[in-house]
């Protein structure tokens, strides 16, 4: 996905994707991915996370294979869908 980075998790379930390259708000967007495409992740705001996660989403892949697989179809839709 154009503007999109994701680096690895060093060893936990939860991983933080920059999004700062697509110019769009993280609560925005957090906020169309649950209520458009029904993807539940997490704002990387500085009061929760610190400075460094602003412009970040956070997301929990602590699930089966096949409710991962489904919920990061959505979310691929719901990052390529936003303007």
């Amino acid at each position: 996905i154009p503007g999109v980075h994701c680096r690895p998790p060093d060893g936990c379930y939860v991983v933080f994707v920059d999004i700062r390259e697509t110019g769009q708000n993280v609560e925005d967007l957090c906020k169309t991915l649950l209520e458009e495409h029904r993807v539940a992740v997490v704002p990387g705001l500085p009061r929760w996370f610190g400075p460094g996660a602003e412009g970040h989403l956070r997301i929990c892949f602590a699930t089966s294979r096949a409710l991962l697989v489904a919920g990061l179809d959505r979310l691929s839709a719901g990052l390529g869908a936003a303007p």
